[in-house]
């Protein structure tokens, strides 16, 4: 719907609006009413959705607001927000690059005994360079060495399938990885692709846990999953695997693979831009 705002209550976070003649009432929940109840306010011109949900305060019944389209207020004349304007800038920026790389890491993960001193190490990577819808140009998974550790915990060893003595046999050094990847973004500098902030979190880390310089910044990377919640209005993360099986209706078995992980991370990222 869309209409002018009547009047807002800011004890009790709500807004209202009068329909054939009736004042009705509009509560947000915590996390949209921190984001946009700033800009809320009598005269404001607002374009949202409701859910079915209906709650009573006081005397009167208040309907939820499922999530905003835009927000203008209209005297000085300002746009707040603009999910269409968002969106088209979502469809321009993915589509801007010539060529992408769609990366994942595992990590290890704590032993049941572990304390604070725990530092979590990349030690598999999947990647896969392409571009936008096209072609794959480069793909490659491996293990990596962990700087300290010469064994790895029992709940890693579980989550990741791992058997010990391959691990350590088949596994490379960091350096190779690091080379390996410096090469990719000297060459193609491409946008780097994952699915949540814990793989950029995860190669921040091990720059500085290897005493390397920095190859990327936060701006080299897209995070399609907050892509996807922002497109979608989503409240909770998506996983990517349910990701993958609502754009191509079919199930892909999830593994703990970086490199089928990154491999999925291409094919929902070219669904999306079909879709918008």
């Amino acid at each position: 719907m869309r209409k002018i705002i009547h009047s807002i209550d800011p004890k009790l976070k709500v807004f209202y609006m009068i329909f054939n003649g009736r004042k009705l009432g509009f509560y947000m929940t915590n996390r949209l009413s921190k984001t946009f109840y700033p800009f809320l306010g009598q005269g404001v011109l607002v374009d949202f959705e409701i859910t079915e949900r209906v709650k009573k305060i006081g005397n009167m019944k208040y309907y939820q607001v499922a999530h905003f389209n835009q927000i203008i207020s209209l005297r000085p004349y300002i746009v707040h927000y603009d999910l269409y304007k968002l969106r088209e800038d979502m469809r321009t920026v993915l589509s801007s690059n010539k060529y992408y790389l769609f990366i994942d890491f595992e990590m290890t993960m704590p032993g049941y005994r572990d304390r604070d001193s725990f530092h979590s190490e990349i030690i598999q990577v999947g990647y896969v360079l392409a571009q936008a819808k096209g072609d794959i140009l480069l793909q490659d998974g491996y293990y990596i060495l962990p700087k300290e550790r010469k064994t790895l915990s029992r709940r890693t060893k579980r989550f990741l399938k791992l058997e010990e003595e391959t691990f350590f046999n088949e596994a490379t050094e960091y350096q190779t990885f690091y080379d390996k990847l410096q090469k990719i973004i000297s060459e193609y500098h491409p946008k780097l692709v994952c699915w949540g902030k814990n793989d950029v979190t995860a190669l921040n880390d091990s720059y500085q846990f290897h005493n390397k310089k920095k190859l990327t910044n936060d701006q080299d990377f897209i995070d399609l999953l907050k892509l996807h919640k922002d497109y979608y209005n989503l409240k909770d993360d998506l996983g990517l695997f349910k990701a993958y099986k609502t754009y191509y209706q079919v199930d892909y078995e999830q593994t703990h693979n970086a490199a089928d992980d990154a491999l999925v991370t291409k094919y929902v990222f070219d669904a999306f831009l079909d879709y918008m």
